[in-house]
């Protein structure tokens, strides 16, 4: 994305104090999309924030705060893990991939700030689990900068958009 593209980006609503701002950063447009409906299941006041290379957005996160950013781990540009293993000042890392990725989720664990799920995996449910777990961290750990909203508890695993566009 050019310079010029980037100061054009439309501005992020401000996050109510009771939001939670999430970062998803994806280069395929179906996984953000699932990502992002996955995300409002469970937190449905977040302000969600879409990127499809790194670079786009490290240059956001340099201006712009985030509670948790959501990286597949193969991106053009680079690798997600590197938000992961190094995350942003106060934002807490869910490493997404659809390859089996042991050795990093070992290595994410011990941070305590970022996690790893297998995009097979993501669904409402297994999503506000893992950012449950992600953000009681940063809370004990005395990072937490906003209130986030609870998880709701929705009914089943994987939502009919979900799986239908898994199967794609």
């Amino acid at each position: 994305m050019s310079a010029l593209a980037l100061s054009q980006m439309p501005a992020v609503e401000t996050p109510k104090a009771d939001s939670l701002t999430c970062a998803v950063v994806d280069d395929s447009l179906i996984d953000r999309y699932l990502i992002c409906h996955a995300l409002k299941e469970v937190f449905d006041d977040s302000v969600t924030i879409e990127f499809a290379t790194a670079t786009e957005a490290r240059r956001y996160f340099e201006a712009g705060a985030v509670d948790v950013i959501l990286a597949d781990r193969i991106l053009p540009d680079g690798d997600g893990a590197d938000f992961a293993l190094s995350p942003p000042e106060g934002a807490a890392v869910l490493l997404l991939s659809g390859e089996d990725c042991g050795d990093i989720a070992d290595r994410l664990g011990a941070t305590g700030r970022s996690r790893f799920l297998h995009k097979d995996d993501l669904s409402g449910a297994r999503l506000a689990e893992e950012l449950a777990t992600l953000l009681k961290a940063r809370k004990e750990a005395g990072t937490e900068q906003q209130s986030a909203s609870r998880p709701s508890e929705p009914g089943h695993t994987l939502s009919p958009v979900t799986r239908g566009l898994r199967l794609l």
